[in-house]
């Protein structure tokens, strides 16, 4: 992180206006291992023919000048001649930056100091080919070299940078850089550009959406403004609050024994141990860095207390160590330059939603109402956040009642209103209307305002979920209309001792998300990071169809036209489907086709050939039919089963920050993440061994991706479960064939796991229930006995499954065996809810 908010901090920043989002392409190098470094290529099928002038332009930035070298660009002329421009730093025969041509002795090249570049500055460079002329010319940074061209009949050429495996060109070597606005220039055409900045999943297309490149492993820095990034976590004592210098990127935290630190400029974390005074005793404290003043404050309205901390001294004025019960749990804090106060907002304790603007009086060392003009109704958990000016104040949503009585009606909601500093005038600007049915949601305890594009952002999450996510959403300053940003954060939420809030820190162009909820008698804090401006994934990601994108495809296209020849057009639809790579199907709850694809893996199955089996426990079988099961190491098996489960449930799979908190929720973010790619890096090589089964990264999202040659029970199942029409006698054969094997990952005990093995057990047991009232005891009593066997195995005191299991064997005549059943279901429900079963035997099969 430190490294790319360097990058950042370079282009510069008015804090008076929105910077331009960053964007650009980041190339993995030795840092990574050979397989995931990353690789651009501008010509993944065919070359481009070229028999003009033309030039290749690009912006260049290395993220550090050593252990740099590589391939900054290779272009393959003719299929068989290299021109190479080179990163060599640290190589005594050979400058910085050299062009090689034909594996000789480079004659254009260039060193760092001649051209002023410096780590995380863009520079633009130009390669410029005269064919006719054997002339190529090279400009760096403006500085100008030019040699002879020794090769006539150039007529093809491939672009790669950093790594590609073409052929007998193919290399690994990859320096530490970033590139953007590639663009290729042809003698009186148009220019083919490349801005790297909307991207799609693995391919990136010219500004004209039509020629497509291909990127491996790629970091789009445009990405960190649609993605948060899980920076620190850390546990702190009794009394938390959180407090944040925009100027500097540094969140402050104390509790009653320290002062916590964490720069967000290089990543440090810090805490001193408070040797005189003490916070305030309160649960429900607030803390405020006011930047007028440099001055960390800690306050509590209920005990008029305000405190500053001596960071010199490392002391707080406070020395009452009197615990008090809160009364204005989550109210909103700002200072107000006019008149050089505290002040707060709203709040609630003791059944009551506040509604006062309060100001601390450092005369009289105590909290006074604010007179205002106009009111705001009372409440909590709603957001403030200052103009840039500083001279008004924006209030936004909550939860209260028009009373402030909790009893009269509570509700969430959803208002702007501003609040003038200097002449305390409120005003209202709109208010939007919560849907019947709506859930309620509630915001963090600050917004951040961008009035350059008159709107803010302030964090979101539902009100009565106690595991939650919290969502960044844009509102307007001018009207109810907002949108959903970036990705989710986890959040545990609590009410009073639940904590968010948001951020921006000027100092490195990011958005901070705090969040801080109670385990036991400690808290924990975690701090996530997004680059600023934020943005939704719809704003950077290309998604367009494949066109016909080389200059032998345009030439054909023209002779269709001119010949009007239907048939050689489809020829040429023939050719590019046959050239498509075979269909993966994203693992999803279609529906459409269900009843035949369940016949189908039902047979398949049998083979147990590429085959994943999570009913009954869990077992993998390869592509030649062999069980695999025992390479999978429970970590390995674990994050497997996130996958796959979250893939086939979520449209958009798992996002990285929620499988590391599952996974690895003790490590620091770094560990996290390295642990996570070498598990995966394991995962993949497995799911070779299995079959056309591929992990695909979409934006911090990691989906599993099934081919028709592998089967997966949960897959079909819930496939067939989602379903609105009902079983057929096909599609229940199907499911039951899977479902009876046993319940979902029995062997794998976890507190993620439950939901989902709750879920499709009762999905099972009302699907299967339904089906069976569509049977006739008499003929189908095969299958009623295998439903009330399989509905046993989720619910082993299953009511309806009692009654079809002892109905079906009296009626065939077996009568002593369905006693032996009804008797044990009566002693099983007798242990799990102490009480006798309410029905006689002969009630049972009546």
């Amino acid at each position: 992180m430190g490294l790319l908010t360097l990058f950042f901090i370079q282009e510069g920043w008015a804090q008076n206006s929105t910077p331009t989002p960053d964007y650009g392409l980041s190339f993995a190098s030795h840092e990574v291992t050979k397989d995931q470094r990353t690789s651009l290529s501008l010509t993944p099928e065919e070359p481009f023919t070229i028999k003009e002038d033309f030039e290749i332009r690009f912006d260049f930035s290395l993220k550090r000048l050593i252990d740099a070298y590589g391939y900054v660009l290779r272009i393959i002329a003719n299929d068989s001649i290299n021109i190479d421009l080179v990163s060599s730093p640290e190589h005594d025969d050979f400058h910085d930056l050299n062009l090689i041509i034909d594996n000789n002795p480079p004659q254009i090249h260039y060193d760092h100091q001649d051209i002023g570049l410096r780590p995380l500055q863009w520079t633009p460079v130009t390669i410029k080919f005269e064919t006719r002329r054997k002339k190529l010319t090279v400009s760096w940074a403006g500085k100008t070299k030019t040699q002879e061209l020794p090769f006539a009949n150039l007529r093809t050429f491939r672009f790669f940078f950093g790594a590609n495996d073409f052929g007998r060109f193919n290399t690994s070597d990859v320096p530490p850089m970033i590139l953007r606005h590639i663009a290729l220039q042809r003698v009186n055409d148009k220019t083919i550009q490349w801005d790297l900045r909307r991207h799609g999943v693995g391919q990136v297309y010219d500004n004209t959406n039509t020629y497509a490149a291909i990127a491996k492993n790629p970091t789009w820095l445009i990405d960190k403004h649609t993605t948060w990034v899980h920076a620190q976590q850390f546990t702190i004592a009794r009394y938390p609050s959180v407090a944040f210098n925009s100027a500097t990127g540094t969140v402050y935290a104390t509790d009653k024994n320290h002062v916590y630190t964490y720069h967000l400029s290089d990543g440090q974390m810090h805490h001193a141990r408070v040797r005189q005074g003490k916070p305030v005793y309160i649960d429900a404290n607030q803390l405020l860095y006011i930047d007028a003043t440099h001055t960390l404050v800690n306050y509590d309205l209920y005990t008029n207390v305000l405190s500053a901390y001596d960071f010199d001294h490392q002391r707080w004025q406070n020395s009452d160590t009197t615990y008090n019960l809160p009364n204005y749990w989550h109210n909103n804090k700002f200072y107000n330059s006019f008149d050089r106060s505290v002040y707060t907002f709203g709040g609630y304790g003791h059944f009551n939603y506040k509604n006062k603007f309060m100001r601390y009086d450092s005369a009289s060392h105590a909290w006074i109402e604010v007179k205002t003009q106009g009111s705001i109704p009372p409440r909590y958990l709603g957001a403030l956040g200052l103009t840039a000016a500083k001279d008004k104040a924006l209030i936004f949503g909550g939860y209260g009642s028009e009373s402030g009585k909790q009893e009269l009606f509570p509700q969430s909601f959803y208002d702007l209103y501003t609040f003038d500093l200097k002449t305390h005038a409120i005003r209202k600007l709109w208010e939007r209307k919560s849907e019947p049915g709506e859930e309620d949601i509630v915001f963090s305890n600050s917004l951040v305002v961008n009035e350059e594009d008159s709107c803010f952002y302030v964090l979101s999450f539902p009100k009565n979920k106690y595991e939650n996510y919290i969502k960044l959403r844009k509102y307007s300053l001018s009207k109810p209309e907002w949108q959903v940003l970036a990705d989710s954060i986890p959040f545990q939420f609590h009410d009073e001792h639940a904590f968010c809030d948001l951020f921006l820190s000027k100092a490195t162009r990011q958005l901070v998300a705090v969040t801080s909820h109670k385990q036991i008698d400690q808290y924990k804090i975690n701090l996530y990071t997004i680059n600023y401006p934020p943005l939704s994934t719809t704003d950077v990601f290309q998604d367009t169809a494949p066109r016909i994108a080389r200059a032998s495809y345009y030439s054909i296209l023209v002779f269709i036209l001119i010949t009007g020849t239907l048939a050689t057009l489809a020829v040429i639809i023939f050719v590019r489907r046959k050239k498509k790579a075979p269909a993966v199907a994203v693992m999803t709850t279609a529906t459409t086709t269900v009843a035949h694809d369940a016949a189908r893996h039902a047979h398949e199955s049998e083979k147990n050939i590429g085959t994943i089996y999570l009913f009954g426990g869990f077992q993998v079988f390869d592509k030649h039919g062999h069980d695999i099961t025992g390479k999978f190491t429970m970590t390995i098996k674990e994050l497997f089963v996130l996958i796959l489960i979250h893939s086939v449930k979520f449209e958009k799979g798992i996002s990285t920050t929620t499988l590391q908190e599952y996974l690895w929720p003790d490590k620091g973010d770094m560990s996290a993440r390295n642990n996570r790619n070498v598990n995966i890096k394991k995962l993949r090589g497995l799911l070779e061994e299995i079959g056309d089964l591929t992990i695909e990264n979409n934006h911090a999202f990691l989906q599993l991706a099934l081919g028709k040659n592998v089967l997966c029970d949960y897959h079909i199942v819930s496939r067939i479960l989602a379903t609105e029409t009902p079983l057929t006698a096909q599609t229940a054969e199907t499911l039951l064939r899977f479902v009876k094997r046993g319940n979902l990952l029995p062997n794998i005990q976890t507190t993620w796991l439950d939901n989902f093995k709750s879920d499709i057990s009762n999905r099972i047991i009302d699907v299967l229930l339904e089906y069976s009232q569509t049977l006739n005891a008499t003929k189908d009593d095969r299958v009623l006995l295998e439903i009330a066997d399989t509905i046993f195995h989720y619910d082993s005191i299953n009511q309806e499954a009692l009654v079809i299991k002892c109905s079906v064997l009296n009626k065939k005549g077996k009568y002593s065996l369905a006693k032996t059943w009804y008797d044990h279901f009566v002693k099983e429900y007798k242990t799990l809810y102490a009480e006798s079963y309410p029905k006689t035997f002969d009630e049972v099969i009546s």
